[in-house]
């Protein structure tokens, strides 16, 4: 692997799949802080005609919506799609893993600060475009967060922003703790 390019090694998709419901849970793992990802839960077909990208994890945020008492309900939940995610040979290495792991980590992350978000608010019934906008606004965040997090570790090569990383988004997610679901 010495010389080779890992430019792009694990782009992200992001399936922010907003106001909807995913199809099959047997191709999602919801993120809970027990279950770590493994290559095995890549299950797609690696790109080969995508030479600089070695890695693709697919994860994104739900929302379930409702409305109960005049007041917008709703529930976050981080999740990886399998059937969507896929590596290459040449990247089955722990260290790109735990790469990809916090990838789905920050996902989760952003869940936690939309709950904590919106549980300093309220959104009436009827409501519901500004509740999807301000939603929108902080999926937006996410999506730059996770595209931060490649651009400054160089996908995973400076192995010193990596671990700065890691270690940022572990205190993160402890403090948000109680909007864990």
């Amino acid at each position: 692997m010495k010389g080779m390019k890992f430019l792009g090694f694990a782009a992200m998709v992001f399936c922010w799949t907003l106001f909807a419901s995913v199809d099959s849970d047997s191709d999602i793992i919801y993120w809970d802080g027990v279950e770590r990802l493994s290559w095995s839960d890549f299950e797609a077909a690696p790109r080969m005609d995508i030479e600089e990208i070695f890695a693709l994890t697919s994860s994104g945020i739900i929302d379930y919506k409702g409305c109960k008492d005049g007041i917008i309900n709703y529930k976050f939940r981080a999740y990886f799609e399998k059937d969507e995610s896929w590596v290459k040979q040449e990247a089955h290495t722990d260290y790109h893993l735990a790469h990809e792991q916090l990838h789905f980590d920050i996902t989760e992350l952003y869940a936690r600060k939309l709950r904590k978000l919106l549980s300093e608010l309220e959104f009436k019934c009827g409501e519901e475009k500004r509740f999807e906008s301000f939603v929108a606004a902080t999926l937006e965040n996410w999506y730059n967060e996770q595209r931060n997090y490649d651009i400054m570790t160089r996908h995973s090569l400076n192995k010193e922003m990596q671990r700065e990383w890691h270690y940022r988004i572990k205190m993160e997610l402890s403090l948000l703790d109680n909007f864990a679901e």
